[in-house]
């Protein structure tokens, strides 16, 4: 996140105090905040909400950037917008356009879900329009499931920078207005007058902000709850906190900046050293509890927090010597948060790239390496990158329109070198929601395919399975001399009932999965195909809830019950005589938790068991086939992701259309006839 400073002031002849770096402790609240991130997107235990870390930052943002420009009305009686901006794009822009071109060049690395919008992305990045970009995306921030883009940290910079942009606006507005009235008075503007202005403003807009951020997410959909978390007037309640405490608390910025003591009163003192510890109970109560839920931003969370983080910003600044304040500027703290910028920037591609599939790890092993990595490059970046375009002075140079041209170009550059990418469909089960760039809107539940019609004496194959056996179909290239039907239902396999997990999330089991015996049978009975191909096991290794308890393949009654329906669906698809061709379960990757892990239906022995299962069935069948694609898809033995040079998944479960047509030989000679 940003680390706010200005040009410096000068206090007597040979003295300067960098505003943004006179306060020590509030280098300390950065590192508190972008700390709860970093936690937050490891997956440390106990802090579910360190996304809340971020309305810190936005708190420290309003307050910081108030201040100044408050204390700038009082100096010279205006607010330099040129100057501003030109410090704000000094400050922020090239760390970011360095970010985004090191991500576009990486872009192979990501997924292809999570680079299929990344064109569009990075530009919205260089612009400072990526929340809008997320929420006209329906990107959802809190999916488990999905591969997030390695830019969509940029939606909380995007923001800040439109609060940089229209909130010195609406200031200048402001003064101007007083000044004009006090002309027509007669009287003299005081400072005083405009902070109460300021004041009255920020409360007002905080307040509606809160509002509408409440009322918005009262349906809980997970489209409006990321409409909420995204939206700028929605989040802009914490940077007017901020704001409100500057307008009403900062008389003398210069002061406060260079370590001065503003309060002069003994009780005004204690109460400054009490309010930062309430303000820390409620901010780590906030970062354990918080778990991203639409009733927690219904009723008020974002509000609660931003006045948490005011109780400590607040208080450390105007009471430098207070015992958290002291805690807060310790060397390490001041360090991160000097460099917090830097890590809040890199340490979202840094986390997607490094992840437990390439490390080999997971836990506080791949948490401590990622976060060395990502102090590591913002450092790099502080010193080779942020510090020398802050003390860059041209002469000569017009750096608003530099600042513009540079943006400019880079998005260019972005838009030249990366191709236009499209998501790969990836079926998703009932009611499991994943971002709209993830998923094609336009898939139905289940898909019957146009059948290929071939001459007499073809081999008439049905295909019956799940959103895999779906993906094979859809992308299934021309087969001559065999006739594929596609019977597949996506996100259905033999077990019933539930409600089952899937990627951490409980969902409940969709009514057309459980009624897969009659389907199969009329279905058969109709078609009377000379091979069945069934491709199932992905339904069949969640954790379901089964005989009223929660259950798993590996258990000996639930494994029973496993058994008795693949005997079913045997049976069934066998009933008019027809060869079946049963496809071992491949092991997957669908996600990883925040700490590298696995969710349990990607847990390779669960694959295993299922395959035992499955073959110790079909052994007992002499019309019964099994063919290993898990063998095929995973040749060493674990989760592969290219195979001959060709990616196999494009989401960690379904195959590339490149992979299925490799397939596709091995595929036809396991159906042909034998």
């Amino acid at each position: 996140m940003t680390a706010v400073s200005a040009a410096p002031i000068r206090v007597g002849p040979r003295r300067y105090v960098s505003p943004g770096r006179g306060i020590a402790a509030l280098d300390g609240v950065r590192a508190v905040a972008v700390g709860l991130v970093l936690a937050d997107h490891g997956g440390v235990p106990g802090l579910s909400g360190g996304f809340l870390g971020v309305d810190v930052f936005f708190v420290l943002s309003g307050f910081l950037i108030t201040s100044l420009l408050l204390d700038e009305v009082g100096r010279t009686g205006r607010i330099g917008l040129r100057g501003f901006w030109i410090r704000r794009a000094r400050r922020l822009l090239p760390a970011l356009i360095v970010m985004v071109l090191a991500v576009i060049a990486a872009a192979e690395l990501f997924s292809a879900e999570a680079a299929a919008d990344l064109r569009d992305e990075a530009v919205a990045a260089l612009f400072w329009m990526s929340n809008w970009v997320f929420v006209a995306g329906q990107t959802d921030y809190f999916s488990l499931g999905a591969s997030p883009s390695p830019l969509q940290h940029t939606w909380s910079l995007a923001v800040e920078e439109q609060y940089y942009l229209l909130w010195p606006l609406i200031l200048a507005a402001v003064v101007a207005g007083l000044a004009a009235l006090a002309y027509r008075r007669g009287v003299a503007l005081t400072p005083r007058v405009v902070r109460t202005a300021v004041f009255v403003i920020a409360v007002a807009g905080a307040a509606a902000s809160a509002t509408a951020a409440a009322a918005l997410s009262a349906d809980s959909s997970t489209a409006t709850l990321n409409r909420v978390y995204f939206g700028t007037d929605t989040r802009v309640q914490a940077l007017l906190v901020g704001a409100a405490a500057a307008a009403l608390l900062v008389h003398d910025w210069r002061a406060l900046a260079g370590g001065g003591r503003i309060l002069r009163s003994r009780w005004a003192r204690r109460l400054a050293r009490l309010a930062p510890l309430v303000g820390l109970l409620v901010l780590i109560s906030a970062a354990h509890l918080a778990t991203g839920a639409p009733e927690e931003f219904h009723h008020g969370l974002l509000i609660v927090v931003a006045l948490a983080a005011v109780l400590i910003i607040a208080p450390v600044a105007l009471e430098q010597d207070g015992p958290v304040a002291r805690v807060l500027a310790m060397g390490p703290l001041v360090g991160l948060g000097a460099i917090s910028y830097g890590v809040y920037l890199w340490h979202w591609p840094i986390f997607l790239l490094l992840n437990g599939e390439r490390t080999g790890t997971t836990g506080w092993h791949l948490f401590a390496l990622r976060c060395a990595a990502t102090i590591a490059i913002a450092t790099v970046s502080w010193w080779a990158v942020e510090q020398p375009v802050r003390e860059w002075r041209p002469a000569f140079v017009p750096m608003l329109p530099l600042a513009a041209a540079s943006a400019a170009t880079a998005a260019v550059v972005t838009m030249t070198v990366l191709p236009v990418r499209v998501a790969p469909v990836s079926p998703t089960p009932g009611p499991l929601i994943e971002s709209a760039a993830l998923v094609a809107p336009e898939v139905p539940v289940e898909v019957a395919p146009p059948t290929q019609h071939g001459g007499p004496g073809d081999v008439r194959v049905a295909v019956f399975g799940d959103s895999i056996a779906w993906t094979m179909m859809r992308y299934l290239p021309a087969t001559p001399g065999v006739d594929f039907t596609d019977y597949t239902t996506i996100g259905c396999g033999i077990a019933r009932g539930g409600p089952y997990e899937y990627v951490g999330q409980e969902l409940g089991q969709k009514p057309e999965c459980d009624a897969w015996p009659s389907r199969w049978a009329q279905r058969i009975r109709h078609d009377r195909p000379d091979v069945v191909l069934l491709v199932v096991g992905r339904w069949e290794i969640v954790d379901r809830v089964n005989e009223g308890r929660w259950t798993h393949i590996g258990d000996s009654s639930y494994d029973t019950y496993l058994k008795g329906e693949l005997n079913r669906a045997l049976d069934i698809l066998g009933s008019t005589g027809a060869r079946v061709v049963v496809t071992t379960e491949p092991y997957n990757r669908r996600a990883e938790k925040p700490d590298g892990s696995l969710y349990p239906e990607d847990q390779p022995i669960r694959a295993d068991r299922w395959n035992t299962l499955l073959r110790a069935v079909a052994a007992r069948r002499a019309d019964v086939t099994v063919l290993d694609l898990n063998k095929k898809l995973s040749p060493n033995g674990y989760y592969t992701i290219k195979v001959d040079g060709i990616r196999m998944r494009s989401d960690g479960v379904h195959p590339t259309p490149e992979a299925v047509e490799w397939l596709t030989p091995w595929l036809l000679e396991a159906v042909r006839p034998e």
